[in-house]
């Protein structure tokens, strides 16, 4: 009769020599940006159209849950775009919970503090969307189980979010339902970027045409159609909820590998 303890042992050692499933996303660091960030580089279209064949029509609009594969037109500005990325949602640590509560102020200060900016909307979009311009991080169309974007919706009591205090950090609370960054681990664009679609919505600067300088992109834990565009731009640069975290960018040669500011001519 085989000894069960052996069978285990065997097994947990197959296991913890297994590779990370999420390893194969990521093209790994740059030269040009820290360890943490990743290179991001492109072409971007400020418009991009998409044939759904998967459409359904919620309270307010249409939305879709499917897009026909390779068909795809392009409008608008051309921007090259060339930047380092939090490879995570702030605090852009692996396995951590990432930050919600956020206005686009306080991004732009926490960025800041450690030599970065918010990303911008463009930047964002082309991170999401990849070499092949994706509707979704991971593809044509949406599948549940691949990132944390399908969660039940909860209510919420407004009242509870009309400053930041106690009180509305208590209800954040309840309504938590983020999962730790990079938990899904194919939930990662071609740049090795995690979580753009689903857990956290995440504050931008906009395009000049937007009424306000930051704007939300990526959906979060409840809304599993959001895609690589559809930017949320209603709200106002101090607005915070539940749900509100973001990422940082810095340009490409500006940091160590740490994060430190490099010296001109280094």
């Amino acid at each position: 009769m085989s000894d069960p303890l052996a069978a285990l042992v065997a097994i947990s050692m197959v296991l913890s020599s297994a590779p990370d499933p999420g390893a194969e996303l990521d093209p790994g660091p740059s030269a040009k940006c820290p360890a943490d960030m990743r290179l991001v580089t492109g072409t971007h279209h400020d418009e991009v159209h998409f044939y759904c064949t998967s459409p359904f029509q919620d309270l307010k609009e249409q939305k879709c849950m499917a897009y026909f594969e390779g068909i795809s037109a392009y409008e608008g500005k051309v921007t090259q775009i060339d930047v380092c990325m939090d490879q995570y949602e702030a605090p852009n640590k692996k396995g951590a919970r990432p930050f919600v509560m956020k206005s686009y102020k306080s991004a732009l200060k926490w960025c800041s503090d450690r030599n970065k900016r918010p990303c911008t909307e463009q930047e964002w979009e082309t991170a999401c969307e990849g070499p092949q311009v994706l509707p979704y991080a991971y593809g044509w169309a949406v599948d549940k189980k691949v990132c944390n974007s399908d969660k039940q919706w909860k209510p919420v009591d407004f009242s509870k979010f009309g400053k930041i205090d106690e009180e509305a950090e208590r209800e954040a609370e309840k309504l938590w339902q983020g999962a730790p960054s990079g938990r899904y681990a194919r939930c990662a664009s071609a740049f090795g970027v995690f979580d753009m679609n689903g857990n956290v919505e995440e504050w931008v600067t906009t395009r000049p045409s937007r009424k306000h300088k930051g704007a939300l992109m990526g959906g979060f834990w409840a809304k599993p159609w959001t895609g690589c565009r559809g930017t949320n731009d209603a709200h106002e640069p101090g607005f915070v909820f539940y749900e509100t975290g973001f990422r940082c960018c810095a340009d490409p040669g500006t940091l160590d590998e740490k994060g430190k500011p490099l010296k001109k001519g280094s």
